[in-house]
């Protein structure tokens, strides 16, 4: 689950999420496609856009056009890490390794710790061992390397 305090981080043109329907989703290389044009997203960036967005758009239309936008739900309050899924790999629906391989860069980091996936990208330049140390694992399961540097 991801709080409400680190959907709120996203809120600029460079780095957009929205919340609807409890999902959140990182628009942020959708904003040049949408159709009714990117300030419509951007004025919600960060937050909550539920009512609007079910005022305008059919209830499909984010499985249609911006599947891959889904990074999780929301939940809680805490900010931090974001939670993007589960079992990625294992079967039980959750979020795929192909999917995560996906995000590989500086500007759009997941890694995989654990079985969860985690958008990283926001906490790249506060990572205390400097963000190279993630980044070489960007759209990678870092588990082992993680466990070996980081207490549980």
């Amino acid at each position: 689950r991801v709080g409400e305090a680190e959907v709120a981080k996203h809120n600029s043109k460079s780095d957009c999420w929205v919340v609807v329907d409890g999902q959140v989703l990182d628009v942020t290389s959708f904003l040049s496609e949408h159709p009714g044009g990117e300030l419509a997203i951007l004025t919600f960036a960060g937050k909550d856009a539920t009512e609007e967005f079910n005022m305008i758009h059919p209830p499909d239309v984010i499985g249609k056009y911006a599947p891959d936008s889904v990074i999780g739900m929301i939940g809680g309050g805490g900010g931090g890490v974001a939670v993007a899924g589960g079992a990625p790999a294992a079967g039980g629906g959750g979020i795929s390794m192909a999917e995560v391989a996906k995000h590989n860069s500086k500007s759009d980091c997941w890694v995989v710790v654990d079985g969860q996936v985690l958008d990283v990208t926001s906490f790249l330049s506060e990572h205390p061992g400097g963000e190279l140390a993630i980044l070489t694992f960007a759209g990678k399961d870092a588990t082992e390397e993680f466990n070996m540097i980081h207490p549980p």
